[in-house]
């Protein structure tokens, strides 16, 4: 599955379509260098298959590599986050 991005001013998704529809998405705003991840959701007919996660990681990705901070107001991203706070030390704006 391809995670495509779109990014509208300061709102942005991470994003998988399939069969002309979206089936997952992460959300999130970016102000003064901070990424406030809000909403992932993936449809019930995909989950479990790690989706969420797999967009996880492309955010992850995409703020280190713009230099971003990450404010996790999505409950699963804060799970995410707290699981392993050493691996987004460097990322979570707490």
């Amino acid at each position: 599955m391809e995670i495509q991005r779109k990014i509208n001013n300061k709102r942005g998704s991470f994003f998988i379509m399939k069969d002309g529809r979206q089936v997952a998405e992460l959300d999130f705003n970016v102000e003064s260098n901070i990424l406030d991840a809000y909403h992932t959701g993936v449809r019930p007919d995909f989950e479990g298959q790690g989706i969420a996660g797999m967009l996880f990681d492309k955010m992850v990705e995409y703020a280190r590599k713009k230099g971003y901070k990450v404010n996790p107001s999505c409950p699963y991203i804060l799970a995410k986050f707290r699981r392993d706070p050493e691996s987004y030390k460097d990322l979570w704006s707490s």
